[in-house]
C-alpha cells in the first residue's frame, strides 16, 4: 500500500487561534484550506518547529478537527497538542497571526466498518490519542452514518480528560475512566471497555478503533486477539520524515503478509489489531 503523495501539501500557514486548555495542553487552529479539504480522520501532519533547522526533525500530529466542517468546504485544521519536550514547548509559544510550516495530510484514514444491527463501534482513547477520534465522529455525523459509536476515554485524573466535552456536545455516547476515580470508572479505560463488552447482548457485532499510550495499545491488541474482535489501533510512533523515506517508524509485518516491515507513516498509522505482533 502506497501513500498518495500527490495529495500532500507543504507550506507556511497562518495561525488563526491558540487556545490554552490547561495541564500542558493547547489547541492551534490553522488556516490551511488545501490540507483541510483533503484530511480525513486518522491522518496527520508533520510540523516544522521554529524558523530554522533547529530542531531539524519535524513533529507528527494527528489532525484533531477541521473547520467549519469536514469535507470540501473545510478551510482550517485544528491540532490538539500536549507539551512534552522542547518541540511542543516551542509550539506552545506560537500565537494568533504567526505562521507555522506544515506538510500533510499524511498516512491513511481510519476505517469505517460495515456493521449490521445490533452493533457497537468502540472508539477508545487515552491521553493524546483522543485527537483523531473526534474528527472520526464528526465525519460519521456529517455523512449521516448509523454506525453506533461509543467513545471511551481514559486518563490519570479528571483534569487530564481533554476533549471529552466535545464528544458529549456531538451527542456521542461517551464513557470515562480515571485512575483516581475523579470521573467515571475508577481504573483504566481497558477495564471499562471490558465491562462494556460484557454488557452487550448476544449476537452484537463489535468493532473498534483505539489510539493511546503504548501500554493501552498493547492491552487493546490482546483483547482483540483473545476475543476475535475487529479492532484497529492507530500508532503514534516516532516519525522523522513522515513519508516513508527514512524507515524510522517501522513495525514488523504479519508473517503471512507481503511486507516484512511496515512503515507506520505510510502503511498506517492505523493497523488491524490482529495483524500487530505481541510487542510493537
Amino acid at each position: 500500500m502506497k501513500m498518495p503523495v500527490e495529495s500532500c501539501h507543504v507550506g507556511e500557514y497562518n495561525i488563526l487561534e491558540h487556545t490554552d486548555l490547561g495541564e500542558g495542553w493547547f489547541r492551534i487552529d490553522i488556516d490551511a484550506p488545501e490540507i483541510a479539504r483533503e484530511t480525513r480522520a486518522g491522518q496527520f501532519v508533520q510540523v516544522r518547529v521554529g524558523p530554522g533547522d533547529d530542531p531539524l526533525i519535524r513533529r507528527p500530529f494527528s489532525v484533531y478537527d477541521v473547520g467549519p466542517e469536514p469535507g470540501e468546504n473545510a478551510t482550517e485544521i485544528r491540532l490538539l497538542i500536549q507539551k512534552a519536550g522542547p518541540g511542543t514547548e516551542a509550539l506552545s509559544r506560537l500565537r494568533k497571526g504567526e505562521s507555522i510550516r506544515l506538510m500533510g495530510p499524511l498516512g491513511h484514514p481510519m476505517p469505517v466498518p460495515d456493521l449490521k444491527s445490533p452493533a457497537a463501534m468502540f472508539l477508545v482513547g487515552g491521553g493524546i490519542g483522543v485527537a483523531p477520534l473526534y474528527l472520526y465522529c464528526r465525519e460519521r455525523l456529517k455523512e449521516g452514518s448509523t454506525l453506533p459509536l461509543k467513545v471511551m476515554l481514559g486518563a490519570r485524573r479528571e483534569s487530564l480528560l481533554i476533549g471529552h466535552q466535545g464528544f458529549q456536545d456531538l451527542g456521542i455516547e461517551t464513557y470515562l475512566a480515571t485512575d483516581d476515580g475523579s470521573a467515571g470508572h475508577q481504573g483504566n479505560v481497558i477495564e471499562l471497555l471490558d465491562q462494556q463488552l460484557g454488557s452487550l447482548s448476544e449476537g452484537t457485532q463489535v468493532a473498534g478503533i483505539g489510539c493511546g499510550p503504548h501500554g493501552m495499545n498493547l492491552a487493546l491488541r490482546d483483547i482483540a486477539v483473545e476475543r476475535d474482535l475487529e479492532f484497529w489501533i492507530s500508532l503514534e510512533n516516532y516519525m522523522p520524515c513522515g513519508f516513508g523515506a527514512c524507515f524510522g517508524c517501522v513495525i514488523a509485518g504479519p508473517s503471512d503478509g507481503p511486507l516484512r516491515y511496515r512503515r507506520v507513516c505510510v502503511e498506517g498509522p492505523c493497523f488491524p489489531a490482529k495483524e500487530l505482533p505481541e510487542t510493537f
